[in-house]
């Protein structure tokens, strides 16, 4: 076994070869803080009077993001972050990934040129890096990454050209085709022509490992509501309605982790690691689904946000958008979440039933049948939430006495 202290090996570059194979390393969270700021950074894109432009383009950027943390993820799950090799990648990554987040606020503006050429710098290195690690002792690993990289090559180039576009309309055009090209490989299996599909062989991952890092990073966008409340106390002047807009922010946050952590996130990590074939639920449950759970994380807290900033302004319908589709979005990011993972849809009837509130709500908002604030839509919103997390609780109370718990809620 390689020592993380000691010169490594050509196989000691895998995770197999680490004494804790399932352990999240420090480099790893080191690594995180980069995406830290860039959720913040998120927040100047939507912009505090945000329009269905602002909407789309901060869209954009959260599945941008996203894409970049979630592959680093897999790398690591397969690579040792404690061997100097992999160690030296990822804070290669770690810089490139700070230029990202730094050009974010500007990326559908002038520095749009540094956004995409850090964004395919970034994943171009880590790409061609892992492959590097495992070509010798992982080449499934390795020919899976080589599809990556010919996928890259279409997506990159939609990127590129819409940075080239002057007009912001253009560019998110562009940019949308560039994400849903990207997002669209794994659904292929990163077809080829000539070779067909990948094996699911070059996607085994370790469960345990890969549902904790995926926890990580929902953590990492709840942090940015308090942020949010505590720069609003810091900045706005302390009137009634800010303070309310605070405590409604908090009770907020505070369920919204609880939806997932308390009533999830163990039982995902049992599933996950009990089965044979890893890379069908990691690509379903932790690729596409966790993408859904974190836009619809990322514009509930923008949405907060606006309730901090002009708690007492009539919402428009972009507020709406956030304040009361985005919890819906991440409710149903739950609903498919937990189903993927064997909860049956009957155990979560109020998920469902929230959904619908939320987007009637909407409705009647984007109706003008209702006039409301933003704080009022947020606690609406809030109070939504706390009766689904209290009836989930009553359901997971009654479930524990007529039947035994054999995984994590």
């Amino acid at each position: 076994m390689t020592s993380s202290t000691s010169p490594a090996g050509v196989s000691g570059v895998l995770r197999d070869n680490s004494p804790d194979p399932e352990r999240v390393t420090y480099l790893e969270l080191f690594f995180d803080l980069v995406f830290v700021f860039a959720i913040t950074q998120i927040s100047a894109v939507l912009t505090v009077e945000p329009t269905f432009l602002t909407l789309a383009q901060g869209l954009i950027i959260c599945l941008a993001v996203w894409w970049v943390w979630v592959y680093t993820a897999w790398a690591t799950n397969w690579l040792n972050p404690e061997t100097r090799s992999v160690l030296r990648l990822l804070l290669a990554l770690t810089a490139i990934g700070l230029v990202i987040s730094e050009s974010i606020p500007s990326a559908f503006g002038h520095r749009a040129h540094l956004f995409v050429a850090a964004y395919l710098a970034y994943g171009t290195l880590r790409t061609v890096g892992v492959i590097a690690a495992t070509r010798t002792a992982a080449p499934t690993v390795a020919a899976g990454q080589w599809r990556i990289l010919a996928w890259s090559i279409g997506s990159g180039a939609l990127w590129t050209a819409g940075a080239a576009q002057h007009r912001e309309t253009w560019r998110v055009a562009c940019w949308g085709l560039a994400i849903a090209t990207e997002y669209a490989g794994p659904a292929a299996l990163f077809w080829l022509p000539g070779l067909g599909r990948s094996s699911w062989g070059a996607w085994r991952i370790r469960g345990g490992h890969f549902s904790e890092r995926s926890a990580l990073f929902v953590i990492i966008v709840l942090g940015e509501s308090i942020l949010v409340i505590g720069n609003a106390l810091d900045t706005d002047q302390l009137t009634r309605p800010v303070v309310l807009a605070a405590a409604v922010s908090f009770i907020g946050a505070a369920l919204l982790w609880f939806l997932y952590f308390a009533h999830g996130q163990a039982r995902g990590r049992d599933f996950l690691a009990g089965r044979i074939s890893t890379g069908p639920v990691a690509r379903l449950s932790y690729t596409y689904l966790h993408g859904a759970l974190i836009v619809g994380l990322v514009a509930t807290i923008h949405g907060s946000e606006l309730a901090l900033h002009r708690p007492m302004e009539l919402a428009t319908t972009p507020d709406s958008v956030l304040v009361l589709l985005g919890p819906a979005l991440y409710l149903g990011g739950l609903v498919a979440f937990k189903s993927s993972i064997g909860v049956r849809v009957g155990q979560i009837p109020a998920h469902l039933l929230g959904i619908a509130s939320l987007t009637a709500l909407f409705g009647l908002s984007a109706l003008h049948a209702v006039s409301a604030t933003l704080l009022e839509l947020a606690t609406g919103a809030m109070a939504t939430m706390l009766l689904i997390a209290i009836c989930d609780e009553i359901l997971y109370l009654r479930r524990t006495r007529t039947e035994p718990i054999t995984v994590g809620r």
